[in-house]
C-alpha cells in the first residue's frame, strides 16, 4: 500500500512539528519522537491519524497496545499513544462545539460505546493526505485551520461553518479578546452590549457554535500557543488570562493532555 505521508516524516530523526489553534480546536502536526507517550486524559475529544506505520495506542494502563490509522478518542478517556519515529496528526475538539456534539455520539456508539474507536481506514488515509499535504505543502495559519477543520467535519458529519455576521456577537469577540487578560464575563459583555445574558448567550451558540464560556477559554489558549517562544510562560498565562503559570499548565493538561511548555520543542 502507497503511503500518503512524505518520506521524509517516515523513519528516525523526527520529534518536530506544527501546532494550530482556534475557538473550539487544536491541530498538532509532526513527527513523534523517541517514546510512547504515558497515560493520561483530557477533556477534549481527540481524533488521530497517521500512515505507515500506524500509530498505536492502549487504554489506561492494559499492557497491549492496538495500532489505528485513525481513531476517535472520548473526552476525559485515559490512554496513551505511541508516535515513536511515525508521523502523526492529533485534532483535539471541544466537546460542547456542534462538531464535538457529533462526535461524542459517535464515540458512544463505537468500540465498547467507551473506549477508542477505530475509524475507516479509507477515509483516515484521505485524512492524513490533507493535513500532511497542507502541513508539508506550506500552508500557513489558516490553511492548517481550514484542512483540520475540513478533516473534522467529514468525521462529524456537521456543514461548513457560516461567516459570523451578527454585529452583536462580533463585539462580543471583539471584547473578549481585548480583555483576556482580565475576568471575562458573560454578564458583564451583555449589559455592554446592552442585552440581557441569556439573549446573549443564545445568539453565542447559535453564532459560534461555542457556549460563551467555552470559547474565552479556547481564546485563552490560542493567545498561550500563540505566544509561546516570544516570553516567559509566567508573562504569557497572564496575558492570557490564567492566576499563573501553574493555573495555565492545568488548564492546559486538563483540555489537552500536554503542558505548554512541550510547545517549546516544536
Amino acid at each position: 500500500m502507497t503511503s500518503s505521508v512524505p518520506a521524509e516524516l517516515r523513519g528516525p530523526g523526527a520529534g518536530h512539528g506544527k501546532v494550530c489553534v482556534w475557538s473550539g480546536g487544536v491541530l498538532w502536526i509532526g513527527a513523534g519522537a523517541d517514546r510512547a507517550g504515558d497515560v493520561h486524559a483530557h477533556h477534549a475529544l481527540q481524533l488521530s491519524f497517521s500512515d505507515e506505520p500506524a500509530l498505536a495506542f492502549r487504554p489506561g494502563d492494559a499492557a497491549v497496545w492496538t495500532s489505528y490509522p485513525g481513531c476517535l478518542i472520548p473526552a476525559d478517556y485515559a490512554h496513551a499513544i505511541d508516535a515513536s519515529f511515525r508521523p502523526y496528526a492529533n485534532l483535539f475538539v471541544d466537546p460542547e462545539s456542534a462538531e464535538g456534539r457529533s462526535l461524542g455520539r459517535l464515540a458512544a456508539e463505537g468500540e465498547g460505546a467507551s473506549g477508542i474507536v477505530r475509524l475507516d481506514e479509507g477515509e483516515s488515509r484521505a485524512a492524513a493526505e490533507l493535513l500532511y499535504g497542507a502541513w508539508v505543502g506550506g500552508a500557513d495559519q489558516a490553511g492548517l485551520e481550514g484542512a483540520a477543520r475540513e478533516v473534522i467535519r467529514r468525521f462529524a458529519g456537521t456543514a461548513p461553518p457560516h461567516a459570523l455576521a451578527d454585529p452583536r456577537v462580533l463585539a462580543a469577540i471583539a471584547l473578549i479578546r481585548d480583555r483576556l487578560d482580565q475576568r471575562v464575563s458573560l454578564t458583564d459583555v451583555a449589559r455592554e452590549l446592552h442585552l440581557s445574558p441569556s439573549r446573549l448567550r443564545h445568539l453565542f451558540v447559535e453564532e459560534v457554535g461555542l457556549p460563551f464560556r467555552s470559547f474565552v477559554l479556547w481564546e485563552r489558549l490560542r493567545r498561550v500557543i500563540e505566544a509561546i517562544g516570544t516570553e516567559s510562560l509566567t508573562r504569557i498565562a497572564l496575558a492570557a488570562g490564567f492566576a499563573d503559570a501553574a493555573h495555565m499548565t492545568r488548564t492546559f493538561r486538563r483540555m489537552l493532555g500536554f503542558a505548554p511548555s512541550l510547545l517549546r520543542q516544536l
